[in-house]
This record gives structure tokens, sequence and C-alpha cells, in this order.
């Protein structure tokens, strides 16, 4: 951790009136609760997709990557890890 890390920390704790290592589990703790959420998220996506594909069909390509980019600029996908149609 750099030392700018760090003091930013300290001082964040401090604000709070927290020790830091109090400071830092409660972090952690909304970390994981926003990874969990966001896992849900990306599994509902990808389920809604896969209902509508097996009424429909494949998605357009282009449909697809609107849902890519849209997923992205939520915070649902990080990189590009949409299944393939079909």
């Amino acid at each position: 951790m750099t030392p700018e890390i760090e003091e930013t920390i300290k001082a964040a704790a401090a604000e709070e009136g927290k020790p830091v290592s109090a400071w830092l589990a409660e972090a952690a703790v909304e970390k994981a609760h926003l990874a969990a959420l966001q896992a849900a998220g990306r599994a509902a996506a990808r389920e809604l997709v896969a209902e509508y594909e097996s009424l429909h069909g494949a998605l357009p390509e282009q449909s697809r990557q609107r849902a890519r980019e849209f997923l992205m600029e939520a915070g649902l996908l990080e990189h590009d890890t949409w299944p393939e149609a079909g």
C-alpha cells in the first residue's frame, strides 16, 4: 500500500471516528456486498437473454453489443464476458 493510500484511509477512519481496522473491515464488507449485487445482476441479465432467445431465437449481434455496453456502463460487466449467441 502506498503512503498516500494509507494516509487517505487513516483520514477517512478518523473522520468517521473509527479505528483503521474497523474502517477497513467495513470497507471489505461493503465491497463484498457490491460484488454479490453485481454478480446477481449479471446472472439476471444472462437469464433474461436466455429466456428471450429460447422464445425468439438468438439476439441480433447489434442488440447483443448494446447489451454488453449497457452492462459495462452500469458496472455489471467489467470486461467482455457476455456469452456468445445461442
